[in-house]
């Protein structure tokens, strides 16, 4: 792996100290929202209608903290120059948070991802340490639920998936389609290890050795309002936030969760 290349686009521009500020904030929503999972009478509905045991956030309205922040349990992620873009959100099982999984699905791949068999997907977690972006060079580990979510995966706990891997759980599974993006669309990826020592995920589409596409994304639970979230992270974090380049926007703390809400799948 070329450990170089994972963090060229990943320089600080100033020295801020926000490693625990983050860690403090995502435990900080994850007991909020355990609060108000079991609290009764809450004004949000507790998220107990799935159709699957794996689940991603269904909340009824936008879901503000205590202290007034909106947060966001689902975002985005968009590589346009390396046609690399999905969602990503919170992780349910059977209702409960899973504060160290997401779900991730994919939407687009860089071209010749199907045609070419040295082509592999790798997910790895990366925090700011200082001014320095800290990746754990360790490929997560993630298995593949059908549809939305499922009570049981349809592959093993891997680190890499390519196209030969896809077609194999595609004839296990039933899935029917064809290409990398359709089984995607059908799928979702639940990543773990992802606890509140980490701030921000990196899918890495590799030719071999060589990096073709990758894409950067905040892990939530995060602050939905880009203006707020940057008011106790790092830059690098900040450019990254899903509404970074809305943030002149005047919405209020329930505008800005609602608007998280689109990226939920």
């Amino acid at each position: 792996m070329n450990t170089q290349t994972l963090h060229s686009n990943l320089e600080a521009q100033s020295l801020i100290d926000v490693v625990t500020q983050t860690k403090v904030f995502r435990v900080g929503a994850l007991v909020f929202l355990l609060a108000l999972l079991s609290a009764c009478g809450s004004k949000v509905s507790p998220r107990t209608e799935y159709l699957y045991s794996g689940s991603g956030p269904a909340p009824s309205t936008p879901i503000v903290d205590p202290a007034g922040a909106g947060q966001a349990e689902c975002s985005l992620f968009d590589s346009s120059s390396t046609r690399l873009s999905g969602k990503v959100t919170t992780y349910y099982y059977n209702g409960v948070l899973q504060e160290d999984k997401v779900r991730v699905r994919i939407s687009s791949i860089v071209e010749n991802f199907d045609s070419n068999s040295e082509y592999y997907i790798q997910a790895f977690r990366w925090k700011m340490n200082g001014s320095t972006a800290q990746l754990d060079e360790t490929p997560l580990q993630f298995t593949i639920e059908k549809g939305a979510g499922s009570a049981s995966p349809i592959s093993e706990a891997m680190s890499s998936i390519n196209g030969t891997k896809i077609a194999q759980l595609r004839t296990s599974a039933s899935i029917s389609g064809s290409g990398a993006v359709d089984f995607f669309s059908k799928t979702t990826m639940v990543v773990s290890g992802v606890d509140y020592n980490w701030q921000a995920m990196k899918i890495v589409v590799y030719n071999g050795t060589s990096v073709v596409g990758q894409a950067d994304f905040l892990l939530p639970i995060f602050e939905a309002n880009p203006n707020r979230y940057a008011t106790t992270h790092h830059s690098t974090l900040n450019t990254i936030h899903p509404f970074w380049a809305q943030r002149t926007q005047s919405l209020s703390e329930s505008e800005w969760a609602t608007r998280t809400q689109s990226y939920c799948f």
